[in-house]
């Protein structure tokens, strides 16, 4: 009997985790979807207006999860490109591509997990474009590659764990930030922000029956210039 009692929590515990994981990639799709079409329906917009830039930043990493062990952050950085467009007077959609290092750190061993990530972002801003200080919210999905997975036992070096993680990650980036005006089109634009994941990372039950997802506070700042 108490076999039998096991045997169906565990198949309940599966369909859950099955479940869980197809809310996060609908989820995913339906943040994915809503960005691109108000991207696409920018041009209604008269004032419509593009940038390109570039961005950077500190990466404080960590893993997420029931039972996965009390990891502590990995400090790393991102950097990359943005593209901005603006779809209204106080909205925007931003399009960014950037290499993020990631992991989490569980002393005395290091995981390092470096991704090529993209993410497409809902920007709403804070008073009218000849402002030349302008806070914004932003947020939206980010899909991450891993490019890199290696791990390290104290200050020995790092071995490759690539079998140990899944390729792809994706989950939700927001935050806070500021444009400030440098000159004409030309904008220094800082933020904060935290990327959720929303898919578990570990292959092939690595951590036991848990699922473990990314967690990363950034810190970054960019400039843009402009296109049109």
């Amino acid at each position: 009997m108490n076999h039998f009692l096991l045997f169906n929590l565990f198949k309940h515990y599966l369909f859950m985790k099955k479940i869980n994981t197809l809310f996060s990639k609908f989820f995913f799709v339906l943040l994915l979807v809503a960005t691109l079409s108000l991207f696409l329906n920018s041009s209604s917009y008269a004032q419509s207006t593009t940038s390109l830039g570039i961005k950077g930043g500190v990466n404080l990493a960590n893993f997420r999860g029931e039972n996965v062990g009390d990891y502590d952050n990995r400090t790393a950085f991102n950097f990359g490109l943005v593209l901005n467009r603006s779809i209204a007077e106080s909205s925007g959609i931003s399009f960014e591509l950037d290499y993020s290092s990631q992991g989490a750190k569980l002393d005395p061993v290091t995981t390092k997990l470096d991704y090529l990530r993209t993410t497409i972002l809902y920007n709403y801003y804070f008073g009218t474009s000849e402002m030349d200080i302008r806070p914004k919210l932003f947020a939206g999905p980010y899909a991450g590659f891993l490019l890199n997975a290696q791990s390290k036992t104290g200050d020995g070096d790092y071995v490759d764990v690539d079998n140990v993680y899944n390729a792809v990650d994706f989950g939700v980036a927001f935050g806070v930030g500021l444009h400030l005006r440098l000159k004409e089109g030309i904008w220094l634009v800082p933020d904060v922000r935290y990327n959720l994941g929303l898919a578990d990372i570990a292959e092939n039950n690595t951590f036991g029956n848990s699922s473990v997802r990314n967690g990363v506070l950034s810190v970054n700042i960019g400039i843009t210039f402009p296109l049109n």
